[in-house]
């Protein structure tokens, strides 16, 4: 007696629109993407700091300027960080282009924000202003220095080189001492903008 071949049944249509639709679905879910880890693995991406989550997956990617290694190893106190990173969101607004990905706000009934994109600009303008005036010229010279290529252009500059041109200073550990500085006075400086308001 012969045994019979199993014949492979051909799949059901439905079946493969169903798996079709949840590949598309995925696909188009950020969530699902995921960080290519081949230019992750770059040794120009070195100083990436990698997030990953229980799969190994990498799912957040964050390259670290040279506040967050100063913050990173106890240098910089959080408060200063903060102004850095205040002084950094509104030179962004300030730099922003009219055509560029800016105002995500929910608009209703497609409703004009109240505030214009030259006023928002104008006001970022006079926070910068008065806070690095605050800071002393010195500190603000330094600190527009280091965070306008980084923030403007999306280029990260080498800072000792900043600090060397800006300061005159080339020695190691005090251009670190004098970054930290600046950063402090940028601090102060924040903190007096706030006391006025």
């Amino acid at each position: 007696m012969s045994k019979r071949r199993k014949t492979a049944r051909p799949a059901d249509p439905l079946d493969i629109a169903r798996r079709r639709a949840l590949e598309r679905v995925r696909d188009r879910d950020p969530a699902q993407w995921g960080l290519p880890t081949e230019a992750l693995a770059l040794p120009a991406n070195a100083d990436i700091q990698r997030r990953r989550d229980i799969a190994g997956r990498v799912t957040r990617a964050k390259r670290q300027d040279v506040f967050d290694l100063l913050h990173a190893r106890g240098k910089l106190k959080p408060d200063a960080l903060d102004a850095v990173r205040r002084l950094q969101d509104d030179i962004a607004l300030l730099h922003r282009s009219v055509g560029g990905v800016g105002d995500l706000t929910p608009r209703v009934d497609r409703s004009r924000n109240s505030q214009t994109f030259s006023e928002s600009r104008l006001k970022a303008g006079g926070r910068i202003e008065a806070v690095l005036a605050f800071a002393g010229s010195a500190s603000a010279r330094l600190l527009t220095a280091l965070c306008e290529p980084d923030v403007v252009l999306g280029r990260t500059a080498d800072w000792r080189d900043i600090v060397r041109r800006e300061t005159g200073e080339g020695l190691p550990d005090a251009q670190g001492a004098l970054l930290r500085a600046a950063c402090e006075n940028l601090a102060g400086g924040y903190a007096r903008v706030d006391a006025l308001r």
